[in-house]
């Protein structure tokens, strides 16, 4: 095995692609060179039985604030290479499918998927969501760190190319091995780079800040996850995962607050200024909006009949929910976008809300939600709200105005904002619910995912010795994702010779892939092992507990830390319950009183800064610390006295705590040799991404 060594004046390069954000950077830095969202818009491909890619543009990423195809998004839709219920880089079959093969978005026979699956292929792959890893690696080359110039441009520098920097990239603890060798081909095979190496999120977020033992808990995008890590290496079967625990979660509710706003405190006002304010544009302009589109002439007085009329505007009835920009700027109209735009729209206002700290505000220890008093009417305040010290303080508390953009002020009760944040840490009845309600829709959601991967395979049966050329189908090692023989996947990589390479069409890619990735997608454990294969996992085969997808839980994050280190061995569970990591965008969430400080300059223009900037509750810490005071309470009805030390970076450097872990891993001298190299891959194969990079 061959080792690779990094040039004085070459920098590895660190990429991250999350649910929401995609992250790159040189090793050694401090931030990302680039930081850019993960959702993109894009046109699928609707053509057949041609070569060509799954999209028929490229991605467009600036559609938030503006239509793509003039007033009208086209047929543009929203992509991510993320899936939201697994978290990996994975496209099920009904994803990828054209839309003139079938009548639905989500129907269709697996036989049609099958016969137009050829003209949706990419480097061999027809999968959308390995196209998007590509082409977000390509746009981060090209536009965000300027390696690879544009075509048709002459680049004198010789080292100012991609393919002299080695990449590490980032993925989850529970990727299974055949999407990281699918990921793999497309670094060495479409990207050239000299080398590569695959580390895992949550133990670059130990790295991150100085340690190699801790349950790491990441609140991401679409979910949260808790893994424990012990001496650097992950424990897969402590692993969980939340799909209720996210910041999506988060901003739908502040989106749900926010519109129940808009109707209480804006109402019959909010509707009358807005038709007073079209009034002036009409007259300040001297042209009215018609029903046809055609437009009066200026300073008419009579119609047609010789009757006065009056100089009005012929508006359309005004939403009652939260507008954002681009529909105000629509007045008098306000005709919404297409729904997935709209719903994007209304969802970046609403995170721009909480990120500002006046959407969500962590309440101390001891909170209780408004929604979860007994006889209570959420926004009501109830005997159990005023005999509990706690929420009296919220109910008693100044309320943060903030102005939407069609001009309406609200204010915001700190109540309402500390009963949002209760989606992590509360344990009432209607968060409960919540949580469970989510954990039924994603279990349901991955056995849709099974039953179309297993209709998909048993339509490519039968192909496959047409499709494959150059090595024989049924040779078990000639599956380029088995991670049964390295020697038998470089034996029919080559078929039988070194510099021939076995070949496969883009349905046999998919095919494969799907069958390997299979046995990781059901929800249900396999059946007990026959002697043999028990006799092979425990001989240092991959373990039962591996071949399912038993990662879903409805527990709250605290609850989640302490059964991921109960799930480990008894002489870990010590050091794994007494060090916690917290990392991910969704834990930058401050306490209740510190809004007026983190808004900065924007407090005065919205008015804010009605709670004390110095109050207990309002520093950057009081995510973590309302973990830490959670999770000990778990603790202690079992073993009293037991500390809990929790760890996190300040809240700026919260978000990127898996790069940055990855970009100090990838400058040190002593990780040289751990590097995937390109003569690795053509001697062992893909699979050797399993066996340096666990």
């Amino acid at each position: 095995m061959s080792t690779y060594s990094v040039g004085k004046d070459v920098q590895a390069l660190v990429a991250d692609i999350g649910s929401y954000s995609t992250k790159i950077g040189y090793a050694g830095d401090d931030h990302p060179q680039a930081i850019y969202n993960s959702t993109t818009a894009a046109v699928r491909n609707g053509q057949q039985n041609s070569k060509i890619r799954c999209f028929s543009s490229p991605p467009k990423r600036d559609f938030v604030h503006r239509a793509l195809e003039g007033e009208e998004d086209g047929s543009y839709e929203l992509v991510n290479p993320v899936d939201p219920v697994t978290g990996w880089i994975f496209s099920p079959p009904s994803r990828g499918r054209h839309p003139s093969s079938s009548t639905s978005t989500s129907g269709g026979s697996p036989a049609s998927m099958a016969s137009n699956e050829e003209g949706n292929s990419f480097g061999g792959d027809a999968w959308e969501s390995h196209e998007l890893f590509n082409l977000y690696l390509q746009h981060a080359f090209q536009n965000a760190l300027g390696l690879a110039p544009p075509t048709g441009t002459v680049n004198t520098s010789a080292l100012d190319r991609s393919h002299h920097h080695p990449l590490l990239m980032l993925d989850k603890p529970h990727t299974p091995p055949p999407l990281r060798q699918r990921m793999l081909e497309i670094l060495f095979e479409t990207h050239n780079v000299p080398a590569t190496f695959f580390l895992r999120d949550a133990v670059a977020a130990c790295y991150a800040v100085g340690r190699t033992t801790a349950t790491v808990v990441d609140v991401g995008y679409s979910s949260t996850m808790v893994t424990p890590v012990y001496e650097g290496f992950v424990e897969s079967r402590g692993v969980l995962r939340n799909n209720a625990c996210g910041a999506r979660a988060v901003e739908e509710r502040v989106l749900e607050v926010m519109d129940g706003l808009v109707v209480k405190q804006g109402g019959r006002k909010r509707k009358d200024r807005m038709k007073r304010s079209n009034q002036r544009k009409f007259e300040k302009s001297g042209a009215g909006a018609s029903g046809d589109g055609t437009s009066p002439t200026k300073g008419a007085k009579h119609d047609a009949s010789g009757r006065f009329k009056k100089n009005e505007v012929l508006t359309a009835p005004i939403p009652d929910y939260l507008m954002p920009l681009y529909q105000v700027r629509r007045a008098p109209i306000y005709t919404p976008r297409a729904d997935p735009f709209h719903h994007w729209s209304r969802m970046a206002l609403a995170r721009e809300i909480k990120e500002m700290g006046l959407g969500v505000a962590v309440g101390p220890m001891g909170y209780i939600p408004s929604y979860a008093t007994a006889g209570g009417v959420e926004g009501e305040a109830t005997a159990m709200d005023i005999a509990n010290p706690v929420n009296n303080m919220f109910l008693t508390s100044a309320k943060l105005p903030y102005t939407l953009p069609d001009g309406t002020l609200v204010e915001i009760t700190t109540a309402s904002r500390c009963d949002i944040a209760e989606l992590y840490f509360g344990n009432d009845e209607y968060n409960t619910t919540q949580r469970e309600k989510v954990l039924d829709e994603s279990i349901h959601q991955l056995d849709e995912y099974n039953r179309e991967v297993e209709d998909f395979i048993a339509s490519r049966d039968g192909d496959d010795e047409d499709d494959q050329t150059g090595a024989s189908s049924s040779n078990a090692a000639g599956d380029p994702y088995s991670n049964t023989s390295y020697r038998g996947e470089k034996v029919s990589r080559h078929g039988g010779r070194r510099n021939k390479q076995t070949h496969y069409t883009p349905g046999t890619v998919s095919a494969k892939l799907y069958s390997a990735c299979l046995p990781y997608l059901r929800t249900v454990p396999p059946k007990s092992l026959n002697d043999a294969d028990a006799g092979a996992s425990r001989t240092g085969g991959i373990d039962k507990n591996d071949q399912y997808f038993h990662y879903f839980t409805s527990s709250s994050p605290a609850q989640m830390v302490c059964d991921a280190a109960f799930r480990c061995d008894r002489d870990q569970q010590a050091s794994l319950l007494g060090n916690v990591v917290v990392c991910g965008g969704g834990a930058c969430i401050t306490g209740s009183g510190g809004v007026g400080s983190g808004l900065g300059g924007a407090s005065g223009a919205l008015g804010a800064g009605a709670v004390a900037a110095g109050s207990p509750m309002g520093d950057e810490n009081a995510f973590p610390d309302r973990l830490r005071e959670e999770i000990e309470a778990i603790v202690h009805r079992h073993t009293m006295g037991w500390r809990v030390k929790v760890t996190s970076p300040n809240i700026n450097e919260r978000g990127i705590c898996s790069w940055l872990g990855g970009s100090i891993l990838g400058s040190l001298g002593t990780f040289q040799d751990m590097w995937i190299s390109k003569r690795d891959y053509e001697e062992f194969g893909s699979a050797i991404v399993n066996r340096k990079c666990p």
